[in-house]
């Protein structure tokens, strides 16, 4: 499965989520700015826990867990 990472504004947190949309399978985009992940096909739009803000989509993005270990530098990817 292929996974978006996503991180916010403030840089405090981490968002996981599948990358094709649930609609036609297009890779989604993550807006910083609106902390939304945005399909650029039809335009749905998830919240940064993968629920369905607007469709066409009907179903959620898969969110997956994330943690940081800021003294490494790495972030871990887990269901």
């Amino acid at each position: 499965n292929k996974v978006i990472v996503a991180r916010s504004l403030d840089k405090a947190t981490f968002f996981a989520v599948q990358s094709n949309c649930t609609h036609l399978g297009t890779t989604v985009e993550w807006q910083g700015n609106n902390n939304v992940f945005f399909c650029p096909n039809h335009s749905s739009r998830f919240q940064s826990t993968g629920a369905v803000v607007n469709g066409p989509a009907t179903s959620s993005l898969k969110k997956y867990n994330t943690s940081f270990d800021a003294t490494a530098n790495k972030i871990r990817i887990f269901e």
